[in-house]
């Protein structure tokens, strides 16, 4: 569980990374260029790597020529629904980490979620969050994956 002791004392206060988080890169995809800075801006606080692109298209085309450790998407773009992007990522790459960002649609919050859970995305972070609620919702998801490495 290394990551979730390194991302945890990150957020607690002024703690040295010394690189233990570089190798853990994050795509953030919203079509709000703003939610993808502050998204980007709380992540890169928590000691993350952290790129941004707006719309699904832009960030499937950034995955074709990097790579990274976990995806955190918004539900709802104006060019790509969520089952499809969610759809796409596994298909290129079954094993990708995805946190879901539902919120800002029409619909309820608990149908975005109840997509999430079908479509196998390893965690749900509701619009809007703080720094505080997004660094819980990925320690919760690769906390998970740390334990099938480390056994």
């Amino acid at each position: 569980m290394k990551l979730a002791v390194v991302v945890l004392a990150a957020y607690a206060g002024d703690f040295d990374l010394g690189g233990a988080m570089s190798k853990y890169r994050i795509l953030v995809v919203d079509d709000e260029q703003d939610i993808c800075d502050v998204s980007c801006l709380l992540l890169e606080k928590s000691g993350y790597e952290a790129v941004s692109y707006e719309g699904a298209q832009a960030a499937l085309d950034a995955m074709e020529k990097e790579s990274f450790d976990l995806v955190l998407k918004d539900m709802l773009m104006p060019d790509m629904d969520a089952v499809e992007l969610v759809t796409e990522i596994r298909r290129r790459d079954p094993e990708q980490v995805i946190v879901a960002m539902p919120g800002g649609g029409h619909a309820p919050k608990e149908s975005y979620l109840q997509i999430a859970k079908l479509y196998a995305v390893q965690g749900v972070i509701p619009k809007p969050f703080n720094r505080e609620k997004l660094v819980a919702a990925l320690v919760e998801c690769v906390a998970p994956l740390n334990d099938l490495e480390n056994a």
